[in-house]
């Protein structure tokens, strides 16, 4: 008895441990259906921008996309898309590194004199989430 308790408690923990969650990302505000959208998911302050986690592409019909991330654990995550309006898988900038494509990260956050801020955009994942980005 002892032991069939024990293996039920462990069986339970391992199910606790192994869930995992879906995170949807609706976008919106794109001017035309060019090219595709690229969408990546952060884990940390130190990787945002720079390394992502996952990524997926999109195709944008009536100026709108959607992506969804599966099997994520529960977790703090942040996402940035770009409108890859020309499909050369870069974010385009002018000469003074400024991006010539439009684009947005999660909790619409906006940054001033440069890019967003991870604690701007980060968000928790403890369910499954849907989240809606407009991009600029």
């Amino acid at each position: 008895m002892k032991t069939t308790m024990i293996t039920a408690c462990l069986m339970l923990c391992s199910y606790l441990n192994a869930q995992t969650y879906t995170l949807e990302v609706n976008m919106s505000g794109f001017k035309n259906n060019k090219g595709k959208v690229k969408v990546g998911l952060y884990t940390s302050e130190a990787t945002f921008l720079k390394a992502t986690f996952l990524s997926l592409d999109a195709s944008i019909h009536n100026e709108e996309a959607k992506v969804v991330f599966e099997n994520l654990e529960k977790g703090e995550y942040a996402v940035s898309i770009y409108h890859d309006e020309n499909n050369n898988n870069e974010m385009d900038k002018n000469l003074f590194g400024i991006p010539k494509e439009a684009y947005a990260s999660s909790n619409n956050a906006k940054g001033s004199f440069g890019p967003p801020k991870y604690k701007d955009a980060k968000f928790i994942i403890k369910e499954d989430v849907v989240l809606h980005i407009t991009i600029d």
